[in-house]
């Protein structure tokens, strides 16, 4: 299937069937219960929209000139309760994060997470001002504001590695007690309960993909060598203090496309909160704007890890005020973020299966060294199974 013009179809189902109309009501109802307004009205303009793998975002425009955001959600093949318990999980997140930390997370102003008169599942939420990067952080930010920028971002990673978890798993409310718990979390397209370890993590997302690896490529020894020495990577990602948590929570698509700056690069809004929950300290210390291709030019890899080093710094500036650089507290989240363990990390559980030959490539001299081959493991591999 062509993937592109699938998600162009599903782009295409909401604008030509969604009640825009009941969408603009309903906005105008909170509007006037919030803000004790007379008759405010609200218009969408359909013809202008972002989009995502999973959402569509239009602006709407209330008659004082007050603007809210709708993300909606995309056509899904997953089931609709699936749906609901994500989106919940998203709405719970947020609201806890705008509480328990200054870091600009759009305020949720009304939602429907099942089925309703306007056709699909919405959010109804604040518009932050700024405007989306060009590029990655390293290559769109000027050497002039470099150190700010770094600065405030290493903050905000900061505030949100100190919201720590027993478990692993996505965040909700209880049905009984109402209070905020880690509930049951999808990995690898499968739903499971909570995890009490980051071995239990890694594991289970590795042996999802060797599922789907082995599916697509059965009988391929290069794919099958591929898969079996990623999952046998898993020991290498954990580290022995953080195996038992806490967990801290995690945003998963952490990159300059889900970020909002204003004319001075300061961080304005942090937005697309779809895919977050707790996670190993490993995988929090993971983000893809430091991890550069292989064959980028040089200076696009000498900016990514320049820009990386002035954020560790910073990250480890922060660290050390706050008490968290000594050896009880086990390696430092600064010290992740700039190990070799960060990419094994990154190409183990961030990349899709259809990379996996690729990936495995590449982690196989950061686990093993530079002498470690792929031809000499390839061999390894077949004679293991001869």
């Amino acid at each position: 299937m062509d993937t592109e013009s699938d998600h162009v179809k599903k782009i295409q189902t909401v604008l030509e069937t969604a009640n825009f109309a009941h969408l603009c009501s309903e906005a105008t109802k909170i509007r006037q219960r919030e803000d004790s307004l007379d008759v405010p009205t609200c218009s969408v303009n359909t013809e202008k929209f972002t989009s995502g793998t999973y959402n569509l975002v239009v602006a709407l425009t209330f008659s004082d000139s007050t603007q809210w955001v709708a993300r909606i959600m995309l056509p899904q093949e997953d089931e609709d309760e699936d749906v609901a318990k994500l989106l919940l999980s998203e709405i719970a997140s947020m609201d806890f994060v705008r509480s328990k930390t200054t870091i600009p997370v759009p305020r949720i102003f009304g939602h429907n997470v099942s089925k309703n008169d306007f056709g699909f599942p919405y959010l109804l939420m604040e518009a932050l001002p700024g405007t989306v990067l060009e590029n990655r952080w390293a290559l769109s930010i000027p050497d002039s504001h470099r150190k700010k920028f770094a600065t405030q971002l290493a903050h905000y990673v900061y505030e949100l590695s100190t919201l720590r978890f027993g478990k692993i798993g996505c965040l909700s409310y209880s049905h009984e007690s109402g209070e905020l718990e880690v509930s049951p979390f999808q990995i690898s397209g499968s739903w499971v309960e909570p995890l009490s370890t980051s071995l239990e993590y890694f594991y289970l997302f590795r042996k999802g993909q060797t599922r789907e690896i082995r599916e697509e490529h059965k009988g391929e020894a290069e794919w099958e060598a591929a898969a079996w020495f990623l999952e046998k990577s898993v020991t290498s990602m954990v580290t022995e203090e953080h195996l038992y948590g806490p967990f801290p929570l995690c945003h998963l698509d952490f990159h300059y496309n889900n970020m909002l700056v204003d004319e001075d690069f300061n961080i304005t809004a942090i937005l697309d909160w779809s895919n977050v929950q707790t996670v190993p300290m490993e995988r929090f210390a993971v983000t893809p704007e430091f991890i550069a291709p292989p064959a980028a030019p040089l200076e696009y890899k000498q900016a990514v890890f320049e820009f990386r080093d002035i954020f560790v710094e910073a990250l480890a500036s922060i660290e050390r005020e706050n008490g968290d650089l000594s050896s009880d507290t086990g390696m430092p989240l600064s010290r992740l973020f700039a190990s070799p363990l960060s990419e094994v990390v990154f190409r183990s559980t961030c990349s899709p299966a259809r990379r996996a030959i690729f990936d495995a490539r590449l982690t196989l001299p950061l686990t093993y060294g530079r002498d470690g081959k792929w031809e000499d493991f390839k061999k390894f591999f077949n004679e293991r199974l001869a």
